[in-house]
């Protein structure tokens, strides 16, 4: 019997790597009425062998939806279809992995996401934002006209349109007009599913400005640069059809019609290097050529204009509680990675002091797997911002994308100490 399994180990390895280009989570797998009977699996690897047959496992099997990056050392959450738990549970037993259910129904967890926390005072008659509730792209941009209206420092660009036309939208919060002091940008939503993301940093937005007596240091020197939702289109399809749909929803020419590219594999720079997929209907696909997601042109060409000034980049994505730095592509890090590093963790330790959450800090490769074609890594690597990181916020898999409403305000608060520190530092050092 052991000769058996290992056998059928070996088999598992040769066949991803002879086949890791047209497998990996299907569209169709996610593409239900209801998430009933939904389950997700925390599964342990013990170290690099176990984390590499658990990638092997995410290359080969279309039903496994990992929810959290491969760990080489440390938890991995998988969401399973009814009917094909069984196997999961047969597969990582086959390596001896030790594994829990951390979620026995999602739909379950859905349904209660979709309570609104208790509200702490009156909603604002002139928007349709709060933060006891997860929002429309709509909601969010009734919150950006307001604040353009009634803040002479805050102005709003559409900097291009969505597969579906809808508006990106960046805010600008600069006084004294734009572009002579040293710039933050901060963008969420990336991925669809990750709602805490935009709910975050619109959180922030409101912050940063409307209780700007509090830390007017942060508007007088610096310009801000906010993009509330970087997937639109993903983002209202998350809301409206599929609640765990993280991609865009561009028509990439696949025979199966699947949609979309996952945004944050198809920025160029050192694009299709691993951590992705050729499969047009895997939810890492990186699309047919770098940037050919046109959300992530606007973005970047945006970006391009102000690189020259910008001192800090995030892109804040849920879940897992950690603060990553480049690079996503390669093991190596870059040359100032240790300064980042320093940073970062100053910031992790103001982030933990508000509500007692840590935050595991280091590069992805160091923490997870290789990840080509992120947005940090451009930011970085190509548009040569100083500080460049990637946020995941709350939880640890409890709830995992679903976080509940009552943890928005916290999450934000926790996560704005983090930026509070780290950019005064950076500001500091520019001086």
């Amino acid at each position: 019997l052991a000769f058996t399994g290992e056998l059928r180990m070996r088999f598992l390895v040769a066949f991803a790597a002879l086949f890791s280009s047209a497998l990996a989570l299907h569209d169709s797998v996610i593409d239900v009425e209801s998430f009933t009977g939904f389950q997700v699996y925390r599964a342990i690897a013990k170290d690099q062998s176990d984390a590499s047959y658990l990638q092997t496992l995410r290359t080969i099997r279309e039903h496994y939806d990992f929810w959290t990056e491969v760990r080489i050392t440390g938890p991995v959450d998988i969401m399973v279809p009814p009917g094909k738990q069984e196997q999961l549970e047969a597969d990582l037993e086959l390596k001896g992995i030790s594994y829990e259910i951390m979620i026995p129904d999602v739909q379950k967890l859905i349904e209660l996401e979709k309570l609104a926390a208790p509200s702490k005072g009156a909603p604002n008659t002139k928007h349709a934002m709060t933060w006891d509730d997860y929002h429309t792209l709509e909601d969010m941009y009734t919150y950006l006209d307001y604040l353009e209206e009634t803040f002479d420092f805050v102005s709003t660009e559409v900097i291009g349109q969505s597969f579906e036309g809808r508006d990106m939208r960046v805010v600008k919060v600069c006084r004294g007009g734009c572009g002579e002091k040293k710039a933050v940008w901060i963008d969420g939503g990336i991925h669809a599913r990750e709602w805490v993301s935009p709910a975050t940093v619109t959180w922030m937005l409101m912050e940063l400005v409307e209780n700007d007596a509090a830390h007017a240091d942060l508007t007088e020197g610096l310009d801000w640069y906010f993009v509330a939702s970087a997937n639109p289109d993903g983002y209202a399809f998350s809301r409206d059809h599929n609640r765990m749909w993280r991609k865009t929803r561009s028509d990439n020419g696949g025979i199966l019609h699947c949609k979309g590219v996952d945004a944050n594999r198809n920025w160029g720079f050192h694009w299709n290097e691993g951590g992705s997929s050729n499969d047009k209907c895997s939810d890492t696909y990186h699309g047919p050529s770098a940037f050919s997601e046109v959300e992530n042109v606007a973005v970047s060409n945006f970006l391009l204009t102000v690189k020259d000034s910008l001192i800090f980049y995030n892109s804040i994505h849920s879940y897992s509680q950690l603060i990553l730095l480049p690079w996503g592509f390669q093991q190596t890090p870059p040359d100032d990675y240790e300064e980042m590093l320093a940073l970062a963790l100053k910031g992790g330790d103001a982030l933990t002091a508000v509500h007692g959450m840590t935050y595991e800090t280091g590069c992805i490769p160091c923490m997870l797997y290789i990840a080509s074609g992120s947005s940090t890594d451009w930011a970085h690597g190509e548009a040569g911002i100083g500080f460049t990181t990637s946020m995941e916020l709350r939880d640890t898999g409890n709830y995992g994308f679903i976080l509940p409403a009552e943890q928005i305000i916290p999450t934000a608060e926790e996560t704005w100490a983090f930026h509070m520190t780290v950019i005064r530092e950076l500001a500091m050092a520019e001086q």
